[in-house]
Order: structure tokens, then C-alpha cells, then sequence
């Protein structure tokens, strides 16, 4: 169940769930920051292309 191969997706889980927290936090601490602006939009764009790098960096770093 734990071995080598899936460990990296659970790793990128971990990952994804703490941001999903801080963002619902800070969304929560600062409710007029969360209009639609060009930082929101920069985040749509580049998080997922952000995720994808994540995932070939650790499919480097973890092969033998």
C-alpha cells in the first residue's frame, strides 16, 4: 500500500489539502480580497501548471 510509487501522490495530497486550508483561512480573515482580479486569475492559470511541475520534479528526484 505504502510503497515507493505512491508515496509522491500522497505527498502532493498532503500538499494540496494545506493549501486548500490556508486559502479557505485566509479567505476567511479577508473576505474582499476574494474578488475576481488579475491575482486570481494569475492563480487560475498557473496553479494548475504549478501542480504539474510538482509532479515531474518528484518523478525526478524519486527514481533511482
Amino acid at each position: 500500500m505504502f510503497d515507493k510509487g505512491n508515496l509522491k501522490y500522497f505527498l502532493i495530497w498532503a500538499i494540496s489539502i494545506l493549501l486548500a486550508i490556508f486559502f479557505k483561512f485566509y479567505g476567511f480573515l479577508n473576505p474582499e480580497v476574494l474578488m475576481i482580479n488579475n491575482y486570481l486569475v494569475l492563480l487560475l492559470v498557473f496553479g494548475p501548471a504549478l501542480v504539474v511541475t510538482i509532479i515531474l520534479v518528484f518523478n525526478k528526484i524519486l527514481k533511482p
